[in-house]
């Protein structure tokens, strides 16, 4: 954004300069090559040094560790976390539950939902089903416990997950002129 640019923030919108936009339009504006390279580089390995980093993307060191703090000041960059591998720590088996509500109340389901250790993903979707969770359960029996928990709340649609070739993935940035 330009210095002189005036930004107005009101519900979720932004006043750029005589427009109103989402947050996310006026993110993705000011991501550059550069902003590019460093969460692609990030993506892959979270735990780089300051220094590799700059490396990397052929900036120096200080104008990195400036951008990063624009991209986590701006949502970009939410966190930095370690990705743990359930079955090492005792949970071998994971499932994706559907979970339909019987009433949609669903501040009360997201707070009962939030209860369960065992739940590690909470989305709510389109759809028959109102709600899809990642599940990791030490056993078939947990499993078990677990779903007959949840149709407290709804029914269950349980799929076991057998491999995940891939996670974790951020969809490709678009291109300039491509239509969506």
């Amino acid at each position: 954004m330009h210095s002189e640019t005036m930004v107005i923030c009101h519900q979720n919108l932004i006043k750029y300069d005589f427009y109103w936009v989402t947050p996310w339009i006026i993110k993705m504006a000011e991501l550059d090559l550069f902003d590019r390279l460093i969460l692609e580089a990030l993506q892959h390995n979270a735990r780089l040094s300051g220094a590799e980093l700059a490396r990397r993307v052929n900036l120096s060191a200080p104008a990195v560790a400036e951008r990063m703090a624009k991209l986590e000041r701006n949502g970009v960059i939410r966190g930095y976390q370690a990705v743990l591998d359930p079955a090492q720590l005792g949970y071998p088996i994971q499932c994706l539950i559907e979970l339909t509500l019987y009433r949609a109340d669903y501040p009360h389901a997201q707070a009962t939902l939030a209860g369960f250790p065992e739940l590690i993903d909470c989305h709510r979707v389109t759809g028959d089903a109102c709600m899809v969770l990642k599940a990791a359960v030490s056993s078939m029996a947990h499993l078990q416990a677990l779903i007959e928990r949840l149709t407290e709340l709804g029914g269950t649609k349980t799929a076991i997950i057998l491999s995940s070739p891939f996670t974790g993935r951020v969809p490709p940035w678009p291109v300039e002129g491509a239509s969506t």
